[in-house]
């Protein structure tokens, strides 16, 4: 997730680079911000630093799509599985009528 650019007090700071980040962070501390601000700027540099640089909303729908993924995959091994079963079944069978 790229934050991208933020202009505060006419200077314009780069909030992907981490020294540009924490100097606007200061100055929004400084001005007296209030705890939401302060809390949704350290988010999203933790966000950035560990968080693989997602987002809340995109982290949620990659795990969303990984959950369709590992049920579409389970679903196909059920299928094959069943497909399996028919094909041990109809070898049987025809190996029992082969017998007659």
């Amino acid at each position: 997730m790229a934050l991208g650019t933020r202009t505060f007090k006419g200077k314009t700071y780069n909030l992907d680079d981490n020294t540009e980040y924490n100097e606007y962070a200061k100055a929004i501390i400084e001005l007296g911000a209030d705890e939401d601000t302060i809390q949704e700027l350290a988010n999203q540099q933790y966000n950035l630093e560990f968080g693989g640089g997602m987002s809340q909303n995109e982290l949620r729908d990659f795990e969303t799509l990984i959950g369709r993924l590992e049920g579409s995959k389970m679903k196909q091994a059920g299928q094959a599985n069943r497909a399996r079963q028919r094909d041990v079944m109809a070898g049987g069978l025809a190996s029992m009528m082969a017998n007659f």
